[in-house]
């Protein structure tokens, strides 16, 4: 019997699961800066929480950077034209970083927070992680500097799918690994050529830590991983990795985010985990076998994941959490704070995602379709469309992903 992972799989199956699991990689963001917040007068408790909860913030944004890749190319259409891929991604990210951006800037204000362009403009326009300078990345939200890296992968992409697609199938394995070999030379660049200068609570150089970790054309390595992982799951390459089984390699990967030397323990232990996770998660789902990550909670959280990721820095700084002001509290009181912040950021996230994230989406995703002229003849009657998907893609191959890519 044919081994149903070696089989070619339909493109643009739904995939609940990694919608799930969207929701998991911002919650491991938010772990990590809760870890970093040192909220806790009890300051073993405060390194503790700092060496093993800090890195899961790298955990999780590698995970968007590598879904990124999968998903995009997963639902990609043969007929789609750059500009309307462009368009939809652009309305996907820009109104949620918009408001947050806006909200940052007038809660700093009203903080008594100084206020200057040099620091604050750069985020607007989406160019802040090319500046080595932390408080430009940070900008009036700091987790937006990701949105960077993700605009440098909408750009890249119609070409890097176009040179993908041309890879002969039983060649896509060694590919990836050369985009491992890749994300290597950048950390050995980083850690070999670059000026050391170190910062207060920072465990890398910050040169290294920069142009490793933030600037974006350094992330590229993990996007094209992801879509060569897709073209490899559709083209029936997949190996037998079975979802629990990829879940466990993240635990070594985990480990070598938090003792490996240098920038090497920032994106290189994660590569591979978080690809074999990805892709047999995606694979799982579109061969009818959904976990309880495809469930209607999972997936609901997933889908204000990507507001609840851009507003939770917010929220950490104007919020019950404080953070940055230096103030602590005892374990309880400071663990009922950072369940506030929880509290707080998601439902400001449903209020993101239902009133501007999802209709923008509806609005502007794609052109409205132009009204027939009076003088045009009324067409035949025809098979009804189909419905076009929550977030307003087209409703041909993207309206049956159900997972979002940022």
């Amino acid at each position: 019997m044919l081994d149903p992972r070696q089989a070619a799989i339909r493109p643009g199956a739904a995939l609940p699961s990694l919608t799930g699991m969207r929701f998991i990689a911002a919650l491991l963001v938010f772990l990590a800066h809760m870890s970093a917040a040192g909220m806790f007068t009890d300051q073993l408790l405060n390194t503790r929480l700092d060496k093993y909860l800090g890195t899961l913030g790298a955990v999780g944004v590698s995970f968007f950077f590598v879904l990124s890749g999968f998903v995009l190319t997963w639902s990609a259409r043969d007929s789609d034209r750059p500009g309307l891929f462009y368009r939809r991604r652009l309305a996907k990210i820009y109104p949620n970083h918009f408001v947050t951006w806006i909200a940052g800037l007038l809660l700093a204000v009203l903080a008594g927070t100084a206020v200057t362009g040099k620091e604050f403009l750069p985020g607007l326009f989406l160019v802040n992680a090319w500046f080595p300078e932390y408080l430009v990345i940070r900008g009036t939200n700091g987790a937006a500097w990701s949105l960077c890296v993700e605009l440098v992968f909408y750009l890249t992409f119609p070409a890097l799918l176009l040179w993908v697609k041309r890879i002969r199938p039983q060649r896509l394995w060694a590919w990836v690994g050369v985009m491992v070999l890749g994300a290597i030379a950048v950390a050995v660049i980083a850690e070999s050529f670059l000026p050391y200068e170190s910062l207060p609570g920072l465990k890398y150089g910050w040169w290294q830590f920069w142009f490793v970790y933030f600037l974006p054309v350094s992330r590229l390595f993990e996007f094209v991983i992801g879509i060569l992982l897709a073209r490899i799951v559709m083209s029936g390459r997949w190996i037998p990795v079975s979802r629990p089984v990829a879940a466990l390699t993240l635990i070594p990967g985990y480990l070598g985010t938090v003792f490996l030397p240098g920038s090497y323990g920032l994106v290189l232990p994660l590569l591979i985990p978080l690809g074999l996770i990805v892709a047999s998660g995606a694979h799982a789902d579109a061969t009818g076998r959904t976990s309880f990550l495809g469930g209607r909670t999972m997936v609901w959280l997933g889908e204000i994941s990507f507001a609840f990721y851009m507003l939770h820095m917010v929220v950490a700084y104007h919020g019950p959490a404080a953070f940055g002001s230096g103030r602590q509290w005892d374990t309880i009181e400071a663990t009922a704070r950072i369940a506030g912040w929880l509290a707080l950021t998601l439902a400001l996230s449903w209020l993101l995602y239902r009133f501007v994230e999802l209709p923008v989406m509806r609005r502007w995703s794609r052109p409205r379709a132009r009204a027939a002229s009076p003088t045009t003849p009324t067409p035949p009657a025809t098979t009804p469309s189909p419905t076009p998907a929550p977030d307003g893609t087209p409703p041909a191959r993207e309206s049956l992903v159900s997972v979002r890519s940022d």
